[in-house]
């Protein structure tokens, strides 16, 4: 037996996650909900985490939006919202779920690979985790998880899709984006802006398009 599922068999990998969160649960149930992918669900007479991560999603963007506010009372709504943008982004949630080494909890069908997974569906298991604190211990429990695990880890990712969208509806800049065409193993993005055309390439559709908005946004400010 591989020392992961001898884990799971003796309950043992539930101490470590709650070591790692700093949080301990009154009611397992939730924890355990949390780490069921629906690939385990659908071989098994199980649930998967789909709806305490959708749970997750909503409890984490109420918190982030609220300590933003309180932080800074005199942010506009359009900063305030990008700023949450950048911290609630799957990138800086797949990188503290990496960092926990919460993956090797996740409860997976046969033949999937979770190593694999995309920062969205590794984002998941966060907001996932998330949710089961909050039907747990409500707000003030998340507050004190955020607090141990996830504010001090984030580091604010700038919306570039946002700013560009804002700069160019104050300034008056027409863009136009191009369908995002596959190449390859690489996905490539194109925009027109004030009569040049710009490319990115990423790895998925997303990434294209974060990285040819940082490129038009950095290229008007300069013009």
């Amino acid at each position: 037996m591989t020392p992961t599922l001898r884990a799971r068999v003796n309950n043992d990998w539930i101490n470590d996650v709650q070591s790692l969160i700093g949080y301990t649960f009154n009611d397992c149930k939730y924890l355990r909900s949390a780490f069921v992918h629906s690939s385990y669900a659908n071989e098994h007479p199980t649930a998967g985490n789909e709806r305490i991560e959708f749970l997750g999603d909503c409890v984490l963007d109420f918190l982030v939006g609220e300590k933003l506010f309180l932080a800074d009372r005199t942010a506009s709504e359009g900063d305030l919202s990008a700023k949450r943008a950048s911290i609630v982004s799957r990138a800086p949630l797949a990188r503290i779920v990496d960092k926990l080494g919460l993956m090797q909890y996740l409860q997976v069908g046969a033949g999937v690979n979770k190593n694999s997974f995309s920062d969205k569906k590794r984002s998941d298991v966060f907001e996932a985790l998330l949710g089961a604190v909050y039907l747990d211990g409500g707000l003030d429990a998340c507050k004190a998880v955020l607090d141990k695990i996830y504010y001090g880890e984030v580091i604010p990712e700038r919306d570039y899709i946002s700013e560009l969208k804002n700069y160019s509806e104050k300034n008056n800049v027409h863009l136009f984006a191009h369908d995002v065409c596959a190449d390859g193993n690489m996905f490539v993005a194109e925009m027109d802006a004030n009569g040049r055309r710009y490319t990115a390439r990423g790895t998925s559709k997303h990434e294209a398009e974060k990285k040819l908005a940082e490129i038009v946004y950095k290229a008007l400010l300069n013009k």
